[in-house]
């Protein structure tokens, strides 16, 4: 009796993984997605020291980055700014390649500085990717920076 058990376990357990299909589906969403790995320092001397920015991205279908330089990917606002600055990214994936991809990006600021006559400014950043299909994704908002005047 208990070999019969184990037979009829043994061919649930081979019906249940014979069932299971493989998808077509990117493992993640075709509109792209980022996220904040890090931040270099909260606080930087203006003109001297360089801030960093980390940043994690996926997009299900790869179309990340643009073959012409004038067109952009990244967007980058100072929050004491009304205007987002636009920056080149190559292609991620080979352009009409339909493939999953993710991957982490260095966004550098070398020559941050204070607005005003004050001894320092406080501001974050706002950043955004499109693809080239124009989908927009999150938008992330940096930590607090601090800018110290020279």
């Amino acid at each position: 009796m208990k070999d019969i058990r184990w037979i009829f376990f043994i061919i649930l357990n081979l019906v249940v993984l014979g069932c299971h299909t493989i998808s077509d589906e990117p493992p993640f969403s075709t509109t792209p997605e980022i996220k904040l790995n890090g931040i270099s320092n909260d606080t930087i001397r203006e003109f001297d020291d360089i801030l960093t920015l980390s940043i994690h991205y996926q997009d299900g279908d790869g179309d990340l980055g643009f073959e012409e330089p004038d067109q952009y990917a990244v967007f980058i606002r100072d929050a004491r700014l009304t205007n987002y600055d636009g920056f080149y990214i190559g292609p991620v994936a080979p352009p009409g390649a339909e493939i999953a991809v993710q991957g982490n990006l260095k966004l550098e600021f070398p020559s941050l500085f204070v607005f005003g006559n004050r001894f320092n400014e406080r501001t974050r950043f706002y950043i955004y990717m499109k693809d080239r299909n124009g989908n927009k994704s999150n938008e992330l908002i940096s930590p607090d920076v601090i800018i110290l005047k020279k």
